[in-house]
């Protein structure tokens, strides 16, 4: 656990408006800014940042929280990991929970930091060869063949490995890294001989294989033609890939997601392609939520990787039947990370770069969204590839059963038992059950009930306090102690507490005033914690977002004058409850009481009266 107040040290150490400002472009407005919200699709900007209390609000989807809060939706990190990422930003200690335990992950920190600064300077290298090389000529012209744009480019960090056994290895000597952590990293390779080491990526294209908070961990290397002749005549494969070790591990990381995550996150959707030149394509056409699994199968730690950002995919496979087969390997782990998805079917032979390439991006963005449903894209691959051998036909149907076993919605599935009878010319729909339900028997016991098991939970929805209505005059005036926050102390301010007839808006004024008598400012985050059981808490983060008194001269004015309409407005509330005791005394027979109640309803009437006189002058 993490005390309060180191909590609260690193958000008043960090610069709220610098960190949201790497994912989205701000603008300042008063004492906001403003852009457009990274958690959903807007056209018009409405998300607010405020420096000054440290907290942020989206007046579209009603996002709101501290720069913790951002972090933790933004990259889909945990509360800890957003707290040490803030902490090595602001260079705040975080507490030592255990010596011993800490004392060693204080070393496998360090030693992973080591790594890094391999991985770093070797991505560092690559990308100044690309640029500086006599011969980097191979890698651009493979980019610009492919209408990749030096923009992209470099957004993806490609780089270029020069066709020689000892450039990285020399450069990594010459910064004093350390050879060991690069032979680990698989960057070097020792020599037969053991007489030292040589690159392992030469003459290649070098995609970095990033983590989702952009630290490059691996390398996938691509083949380039060089004009010159090999040493042998052995064939060179056509990608290199860094081997797994500490930092990598191919098969939960996607390629492309940290350039892609945020337009995942405000779209709620991603395109799932298959090779590196297929992201890079799409992110060129303005397809900026694309990714691709790591040179293998899509798995379900990449599936669960992928639902951290985006609840729907689309998945553009190649247009072959090896394309088709893989989404239909894809399907159950997409369902299992509770995914929803459709599919983009190309033309045989085609790819989505090549298609881009060939038809342009209007044409692949119509095929985006006109793309069908997974299930039904299975069906109908299914049904064309069959052939019209009656046994090929049944056992296309056979496979179908594991697919529809993955659909939970039992209206949906009746609804793919007749596509399938229907796409299969079969009229009854009783014999396709059956060979349905073969497939499934046939696939039992292959390991699906491992994967159920390591399904991701459903995501827990928290119930939020249903919103109250709040008196509109006593709201505008605690709104405005929350943009003077030092009027919280003053006469007035005071005054006003009495005044307070809402029990949300007492809340609120109770913890805004104890934080500010605590801290000497009003801590927005902290505030919103307070009361976050309220049903004002809507009310309060929209207010928080924005500053309507600049200053101070005029809240408190606007108080001053507030403060006896609100007194007024009070005892015109409260008279009529008083006649109606007064009545109700007179009528149980209680006469010392009804001349009680009069009394105090003639002072309260008086008291209206001077109020009303004082407001006019």
């Amino acid at each position: 656990m993490i005390p309060e107040e180191v909590i609260g040290e690193l958000r008043e150490r960090t610069d709220i408006v610098a960190v949201i400002g790497e994912y989205v472009r701000l603008k300042k407005r008063g004492a906001n800014h403003l852009g457009l919200c990274p958690f959903h699709n807007e056209k018009s900007p409405s998300f607010n940042v405020h420096a000054g209390r440290k907290f942020f609000h989206c007046f579209g989807c009603k996002a709101s929280g501290d720069v913790l809060s951002f972090l933790m939706r933004v990259e889909g990190l945990s509360f800890p990991e957003a707290a040490r990422n803030l902490a090595e930003r602001s260079g705040v200690e975080l507490p030592e929970a255990d010596r011993q335990q800490d004392a060693a992950e204080a070393r496998a920190r360090e030693r992973k930091e080591g790594l890094y600064a391999v991985m770093e300077a070797a991505t560092a290298y690559y990308e100044q060869q690309r640029r500086e090389h006599p011969r980097a000529s191979l890698a651009t012209d493979a980019l610009a063949g492919r209408s990749i744009s030096d923009a992209t480019a470099d957004a993806f960090r490609i780089g270029f490995a020069p066709p020689q056994w000892d450039g990285l290895l020399d450069h990594l000597k010459a910064k004093d890294l350390s050879l060991k952590d690069a032979e680990e990293l698989g960057l070097i390779v020792p020599r037969r001989d053991a007489s030292g080491h040589y690159d392992r990526f030469r003459n290649r294209l070098q995609f970095p294989v990033s983590d989702v908070s952009g630290r490059v961990v691996a390398f996938s290397g691509r083949i380039l033609e060089s004009d010159k002749p090999k040493d042998d005549d052995r064939p060179e494969p056509k990608y290199v890939n860094s081997p797994e070790g500490p930092l990598y591990h191919k098969g939960s990381l996607l390629f492309g997601m940290h350039q892609a995550r945020v337009d995942m996150r405000r779209n709620g959707w991603g395109v799932l392609c298959e090779g590196n030149f297929d992201v890079l394509a799409l992110h060129e056409a303005g397809v900026a939520n694309a990714v691709a699994p790591l040179g293998t199968a899509f798995t379900s730690a990449q599936a669960k990787a992928l639902a951290r950002f985006a609840s729907r995919a689309t998945v553009m496979f190649d247009g072959d039947a090896a394309g088709m087969k893989a989404v239909g390997a894809a399907y159950p782990l997409l369902q299992q990370a509770q995914i929803s998805a459709r599919v983009v079917s190309l033309p045989k032979g085609e790819d989505p770069d090549s298609y881009l390439r060939a038809h342009g991006s209007d044409a692949l963005k119509a095929l985006i969204d006109g793309a069908p449903g997974i299930v039904e894209a299975l069906i109908d691959a299914a049904a064309e590839g069959a052939g019209s051998g009656a046994a090929e036909r049944a056992e296309a149907i056979q496979a179908l059963g594991p697919v529809l076993k993955a659909v939970d919605n039992p209206v949906e599935i009746e609804l793919y038992i007749e596509r399938v009878a229907r796409r299969f010319g079969i009229a009854d729909q009783r014999a396709v059950r059956q060979q349905l339900r073969r497939g499934v028997l046939a696939t039992r016991g292959r390991g699906t009930s491992r994967e159920r098991a390591n399904a991701p939970p459903p995501e827990r929805r928290v119930e939020q306090p249903t919103p109250v209505k709040l008196p509109k005059l006593q709201a505008e005036l605690v709104g405005l102690l929350l943009d003077v926050p030092e009027l919280f102390c003053s006469e007035d301010g005071k005054k006003l507490a009495e005044l307070l007839t809402s029990p949300e808006l007492q809340c609120i004024f109770r913890s805004a005033a104890e934080l500010v008598q605590k801290n000497g400012v009003l801590d927005g985050s902290a505030l919103l914690s307070d009361v976050s059981e309220g049903g004002a808490l809507s009310w309060l983060s929209e207010r928080l977002a924005v500053e309507t008194y600049g200053e101070k001269s005029e809240a408190e004015d606007v108080l001053r004058r507030g403060i006896p309409l609100l007194a007024k407005r009070n005892i015109e509330r409260e008279l009529p409850l008083l006649a109606q005791q007064i009545s109700q005394a007179r009528r149980e027979g209680d006469e010392a009481k009804a001349v009680s109640l009069t009394r105090q309803r003639d002072e309260l009437a008086q008291s209206a009266s001077r109020l009303i006189r004082g407001l006019q002058r």
